[in-house]
């Protein structure tokens, strides 16, 4: 069902978790840097919209590239 083995899998995993935390980062000091604040009111002491995404954008094409470069057939 899936193109990973197991060890494909968690080196896939431990990338793409890293890219998350370096979405974070970098989205924070761009917002930081604009003076966009974000702060939802959905759930008391949680970030907005843009906190939820930010590290699943960062990452996500990173994860398709990845994938697409390594384990695309034909």
């Amino acid at each position: 069902m899936t193109p990973f083995s197991p060890w494909h899998a968690a080196q896939m995993g431990a990338v793409i978790t890293a890219m998350g935390f370096l979405g974070g980062l970098v989205m924070s000091a761009i917002k930081r840097d604009l003076g966009v604040r974000d702060g939802g009111l959905a759930i008391a002491g949680h970030g907005g919209f843009i906190d939820r995404l930010d590290s699943v954008v960062f990452s996500a094409p990173i994860f398709f590239h990845l994938t697409r470069y390594f384990w695309a057939k034909g």
